[in-house]
């Protein structure tokens, strides 16, 4: 496994695998299998006890001792999923279901402890009574990298330097090895963002002369929010033209 396991496997989720197995008899349907993985230092910790959700839709299920689950009947097409857990902020992750590729989806919750560590850090209180959005620039980008939200975020973003949060509105690119290239991401995390808006939509800005970035859903894309959940915005980047 890659050494930033939290990156890892959301990436891993939500850019490599969205559904396996095929249609429930249903051509509009899937099931969806997966695991849950705790969001932090520890590489790999495979969450029990998680409900799994499909945001707007009455489907759930609950992670077995292993952290893994089974979704059925998972409408085709743009979804997003949902994690949530006792002392976990829980994760909203966009997908397409189903994917070509199959396999195993590999979703988040992020421990209240992890936070609390992130609070101490930046000297700051992220509220779980708001909702919050991350976005990851999952490729391509070089560092200096910016993004907004709509509507703002009752406080500044901030980004992560490898595990620890650094209290700067533009992002730090970590770099690890994939099929023998190297894979960049970065983070921009806006904490307090208000649930009572009910859904964001988000912009991404490439570093001055050096990249152009865009998000990577369908334009326009409406992100929901809810309190003590971390929204996920995929975004990637080019070398500026």
């Amino acid at each position: 496994m890659q050494p930033h396991a939290r990156m890892f496997w959301i990436l891993l989720g939500a850019l490599a695998v969205a559904a396996c197995g095929g249609g429930d008899g249903d051509a509009d349907t899937s099931t969806v299998t997966g695991t849950v993985y705790s969001w932090e230092q520890t590489e790999g910790i495979r969450v029990a006890g998680v409900t799994v959700g499909v945001y707007g839709e009455p489907i759930s299920t609950t992670t077995d001792a292993d952290g893994r689950f089974t979704l059925l009947n998972v409408p085709n097409g743009e979804v997003f999923f949902t994690t949530t857990a006792d002392g976990y902020w829980g994760l909203v992750d966009y997908w397409v279901v189903p994917d070509e590729s199959g396999g195993n989806v590999g979703l988040n919750v992020v421990p209240d402890a992890e936070v609390t560590r992130w609070e101490g850090i930046l000297g700051r209180s992220i509220s779980a009574s708001d909702g919050a959005v991350d976005i990851l620039y999952y490729d391509g980008a070089e560092g200096g990298e910016s993004g907004a939200i709509d509507p703002p975020a009752g406080d500044d973003p901030f980004t992560f330097d490898l595990w620890t949060p650094m209290d700067q509105t533009t992002i730090i690119v970590e770099r690890w090895m994939c099929e023998g290239s190297v894979c960049t991401f970065g983070e921009l995390f806006f904490p307090s963002v208000n649930p009572a808006n009910g859904s964001i939509t988000a912009s991404v800005t490439g570093a001055p002369g050096v990249t152009s970035c865009e998000v990577d859903e369908s334009p326009g894309k409406t992100y929901p929010i809810m309190p003590k959940m971390i929204t996920i915005v995929y975004a990637w980047c080019e070398p500026a033209q």
